[in-house]
């Protein structure tokens, strides 16, 4: 058996640039959080595809087979023509909520296959059939994703960020989200996507509050009200950015020093509960040894 921890991301910034063939041109930085799924996947000595949620934010499906993770495990077998697997996926990231939880998955499951049966070659074009962003969570870190968000630049940065987020207790459907987009909205930010990359990379969050934002806002607020208020309460603590990642409806304050996410944390604890937490940047490139020896995901377990 293999079993890898998926990890979560926020869109730092996220601009909406125009569509072609049936999808959005996005332009968008987005980081890895140190929030996790976890699959596990188990040969079978048919070819079967079975699939099991649980963990905290589990829904149990009607129909396995329209799960983002059983189209991974499926896909993959008609690909490379393996047995048939038993997947287990632990969901600790809340799906909905912009945060990349189904193609965290996606990404898991493809990549626990690909080990479980030694399988050699580039899995990210798989990954690209199934989820907008999964490809870049086969590797994490800190990148621009444009397109529709398949194509990946991974970029760097030394420096270390913390996150303030705050999970709706609803979440925003991505095409609902889109199809209100669609029908305009003015001030909407001048979003300059270069800069963000910069601030980041030279610790200036400055840089990306005044040139970062999220075109897809405005549609969010109209279809959960919660999304706007979870963004004032993030506000009255004076972050230097603020954002709410993908469609919604999570949102998120960023900071440059563990104190001060803590301290913004602990305010917003008593009100939020555990819809509100404290997440780093997860970066593949500071891993130690140990975990660099076993590649940008944690190690197996046989």
């Amino acid at each position: 058996m293999i079993t890898k921890k998926c990890f979560g991301k926020l869109n730092i910034s996220l601009k909406v640039e125009g569509a072609s063939n049936g999808y959005h041109d996005l332009d968008s930085i987005v980081m890895t959080v140190d929030k996790y799924d976890v699959v596990s996947v188990k040969k079978r000595k048919d070819d079967k595809i079975l699939v099991t949620f649980t963990g905290p934010y589990a829904v149990t499906p009607k129909v396995q087979e329209e799960t983002n993770a059983y189209k991974a495990a499926k896909l993959f077998k008609d690909t490379y023509n393996t047995a048939g697997v038993d997947v287990t996926v632990k969901v600790n990231i809340p799906t909905g909520g912009g945060l990349g939880s189904s193609s965290a998955d996606i990404a898991g499951v493809l990549s626990a296959m690909k080990k479980l049966f030694k399988v050699e070659g580039d899995i990210k074009p798989l990954s690209d059939k199934l989820g907008s962003d999964s490809g870049f969570l086969l590797t994490c870190g800190f990148a621009r994703l444009q397109g529709r968000g398949d194509r990946v630049t991974l970029l760097h940065t030394d420096h270390k960020y913390y996150f303030v987020v705050i999970y709706a207790n609803s979440g925003v459907l991505t095409k609902d989200c889109f199809a209100l987009f669609d029908k305009g909205y003015e001030n909407q930010p001048n979003i300059d996507n270069d800069m963000v990359i910069k601030g980041i990379e030279e610790g200036d969050l400055g840089l990306i509050s005044k040139h970062g934002g999220n075109h897809l806002y405005l549609p969010a607020i109209e279809l959960n009200k919660e999304v706007e208020s979870n963004l004032n309460a993030l506000k009255s603590l004076s972050p230097k950015v603020l954002g709410m990642t993908g469609s919604g409806s999570s949102c998120f304050a960023m900071y440059d020093t563990y104190e001060m996410a803590s301290w913004a944390h602990h305010k917003l604890k008593r009100a939020y509960g555990k819809n509100v937490e404290l997440l780093s940047f997860y970066n593949p490139d500071a891993l130690g040894f140990f975990d660099k020896m076993f590649g940008f995901y944690p190690p197996e377990h046989h």
